[in-house]
C-alpha cells in the first residue's frame, strides 16, 4: 500500500509541477501532432516501457500523460468526442501496449514474477536471460500484431 501510496503522490507531484505536460509536448512534437502517429506512438512506447517497469505502475504513471495528449487540439479534433469515438484510442493504445509489453522481461508484470517463482519451486530455473530472449521477441510480434489489429478495428468502427 505504501508503494501505491508514493507512486500516486509522485505522479500528482509531476502533474503539479507540469513534468507531465512537458512530456506530452515532447510527445507530441516528435508525432507532429499527428493523431495515430501518436497512437502508435503510446502502444510502443507504453510496451517496452511495461517490459522494465510493471505495467501497474506504468500505467498509473502514463493515466496523466495520455489525459493530457487528448487535450491537443489536433488530437482532440480526431479522437475526441465529437469524432465519433466514445474513448480517445490513446486509452486504448495504453491498454494494449502496456499489458503486451509486461510479456518482454520476467519483471514487466506480476504474472511473470509468479510465473519464476513457480517455476523455482518446481526445480526449473529461469534466467532473466532466458526470458528475454524467449519474451522480447514474443512482445514485439505481439505489439506489432496488436497495433495492426487495434488500429484496423477502429478505422473500421470510425
Amino acid at each position: 500500500m505504501l508503494f501505491f501510496i508514493g507512486l500516486f503522490v509522485i505522479v500528482g507531484v509531476a502533474v503539479h509541477a507540469g513534468l507531465i505536460t512537458v512530456l506530452a509536448n515532447m510527445a507530441i512534437d516528435m508525432t507532429g501532432g499527428d493523431p495515430w502517429t501518436t497512437f502508435v506512438m503510446v502502444i510502443w512506447m507504453s510496451g517496452i516501457t511495461s517490459a522494465f517497469v510493471d505495467n501497474i505502475p506504468l500505467t498509473t504513471t502514463m493515466i496523466p500523460l495520455v489525459h493530457s495528449l487528448n487535450t491537443d487540439p489536433t488530437i482532440a479534433a480526431s479522437f475526441g468526442p465529437e469524432s465519433g469515438f466514445q474513448f480517445s484510442p490513446l486509452w486504448w493504445a495504453l491498454a494494449l501496449g502496456a499489458d503486451l509489453g509486461g510479456n518482454g522481461t520476467l519483471i514487466g508484470s506480476s504474472a511473470g514474477v509468479v510465473a519464476i517463482a513457480l517455476s523455482a519451486k518446481f526445480g526449473h530455473h529461469i534466467s532473466f536471460t532466458r526470458w528475454l530472449k524467449i519474451g522480447f521477441p514474443f512482445m514485439l510480434i505481439t505489439l506489432a500484431i496488436g497495433t495492426v489489429v487495434l488500429y484496423g478495428f477502429l478505422t473500421l468502427m470510425h
